[in-house]
């Protein structure tokens, strides 16, 4: 195992507007960001932060090596494990808000599935309800449905419909990369066209042509063992990236994904993403349930609400944020994970928050301080 003096540091930045890192703002996040990362022992990590317009600002770091002695790119492609559930949810808004497929609508009759084919409270289970995690899917014993050599999702819905639901619909919380996958089926029959393409297109009309694509096991980026779990060995899993497009299966650099955070999900359709019940909303210690794509958190230090959520995979680690006010977003992509991962990630979401709000306060003031601009 590598000591973390041996970890090989590269950065780059690359500015937006270039003031806003000639000046100390700029060079006081830079080194706050990179103290962060070195901190948390990481061998490569990418972070980028976009604000809104008006502000103008985007900051692009690169730390460390893509594999062995090979450094980090700020264009490479890193896997972003459960971040994709962001893509699937804002293709399913897409379609909500176009008609295509409404969230009230019965996911059997997106699939056009006989309702006397199926198990007890299937019928009332909505795309709402998968989109929140509150489907009340019965989970089979044994691995993920997503993590097994052969799901049945996509391909056998019907044969997993045909059991009864193991809670009402609606009712509670229960993670469930499943119920993105049947999103996803649900954006393919009412598209009629495959999934790929239909996250594709919501992304294009945000941000362009994008790093953001399918992950198809190309190995550009090495993923490290954990260097506190000999279990967590990225080598000795084989996903089914395929049958994961929806819950975990695509790749992207940080800057892309900041970016398409600040396009996509823009005043009202970023205030239907905040439906997360009042018990769910924290302030501190670790999360307790999901929104409607996004964990929901209340911390004065971070600024406020923000709208998160993070991956993990072996071998990965993946933070996405969103202020509730829109004002910014920032995404972290690493190489490595930790036995202890959601301790672990919320110590990096709460670090890169305060760094945040302390870079926001420090442009402000200086705004207000440069000469002949008045506020």
């Amino acid at each position: 195992m590598r000591s973390v003096g041996l970890i090989v540091l590269l950065l780059t930045v690359l500015p937006h507007r270039t003031e806003a890192l000639s000046g100390p703002c700029g060079h006081t996040f830079e080194t706050t960001v990179r103290n962060i990362v070195f901190s948390h022992a990481l061998p490569g990590t990418q972070f980028a932060l976009q604000q809104a317009h008006d502000h103008g600002h985007s900051f692009q770091f690169e730390f460390g090596e893509a594999r062995p002695n090979i450094p980090l790119q700020a264009g490479t492609a890193m896997q972003i494990a459960s971040l994709s559930k962001i893509l699937t949810g804002l293709a399913a808004l897409d379609a909500s808000e176009s008609g295509v497929l409404p969230l009230d609508t019965a996911l059997i009759d997106a699939l056009n599935i006989d309702p006397s084919n199926v198990g007890e409270g299937i019928r009332t289970l909505t795309i709402a309800h998968l989109l929140a995690h509150r489907g009340g899917l019965m989970r089979m014993p044994g691995p993920d449905e997503m993590l097994r050599p052969h799901p049945r999702c996509p391909g056998r819905t019907a044969e997993l419909l045909a059991a009864p639901v193991a809670e009402k619909p609606g009712h509670d919380f229960v993670y469930s990369n499943l119920g993105y996958c049947m999103i996803g089926e649900a954006l393919v029959a009412r598209n009629h066209e495959p999934i790929e393409q239909v996250i594709e297109r919501s992304i294009i009309r945000r941000i362009g042509p994008s790093s953001i694509v399918p992950y198809d096991g190309n190995q550009e980026v090495t993923y490290y063992p954990s260097p506190d779990d000999p279990e967590d060995d990225p080598h000795l899993y084989r996903f089914n990236y395929v049958a994961m497009r929806t819950s975990g299966g695509y790749a992207a650099n940080a800057n892309d994904l900041a970016r398409l955070l600040q396009t996509a999900f823009l005043g009202n359709r970023r205030q239907r993403l905040d439906i997360a019940p009042r018990n769910c909303i924290r302030s501190e210690g670790l999360r307790q349930c999901h929104g409607l794509i996004f964990h929901v958190a209340d911390n004065p230090e971070w600024g406020g609400r923000v709208l998160w959520r993070d991956g993990s995979l072996p071998g990965v680690t993946a933070i996405a944020v969103m202020s509730a006010d829109g004002a910014w977003s920032w995404v972290l992509l690493a190489n490595q994970r930790r036995h202890n991962w959601m301790r672990f990630n919320e110590e990096l979401l709460g670090a890169l928050n305060r760094a945040v709000v302390s870079l926001n306060r420090c442009l402000a003031e200086a705004d207000q301080t440069t000469p002949g601009i008045k506020r």
